[in-house]
């Protein structure tokens, strides 16, 4: 099975006469959770409510953690971590946690689940091209 990509055109912003083609993926649909335990399910002796369990619970305990500034690390899958940004100031006795302007959830694949996705193929229609509007 493989990934469909479509044609775009893409305007420079700082030259709106110039623009170039790229290739975007075509998405195919969405995945939830429920579809996710049903896979599961079928490759495991949990039953569906039991895997579904465990992701819901999950989602609900990893936040706790990255609330706490640690990273949490789903070995063969991924770590996830927050990251900040803040205000400059001319000293460091100026910065206080009211300086923080936003935060960021991470995901960092692991090296097993980039080699998963090893040999990933593609596929262009034909008839797939698009020039968005601005």
């Amino acid at each position: 099975m493989a990934v469909w990509l479509r044609k775009i055109r893409r305007e420079n912003p700082q030259d709106r006469n110039q623009s170039k083609w790229y290739l975007t993926q075509e998405k195919s649909g969405n995945v939830g959770i429920k579809d996710i335990a049903k896979e599961i399910e079928g490759r495991s002796a949990l039953s569906l409510g039991d895997v579904q369990s465990v992701l819901s619970n999950m989602m609900e305990v990893l936040p706790v953690f990255l609330k706490l500034g640690q990273s949490v690390n789903l070995e063969g899958f991924a770590t996830f971590r927050i990251s900040v940004t803040s205000d400059g100031t001319a000293t460091p006795e100026e910065l206080n946690a009211r300086n923080v302007k936003g935060v960021k959830l991470l995901f960092l694949p692991s090296a097993d689940l980039k080699r998963n996705l090893e040999g990933i193929t593609f596929e262009i229609p034909a008839d797939v091209t698009e020039t968005p509007t601005a």
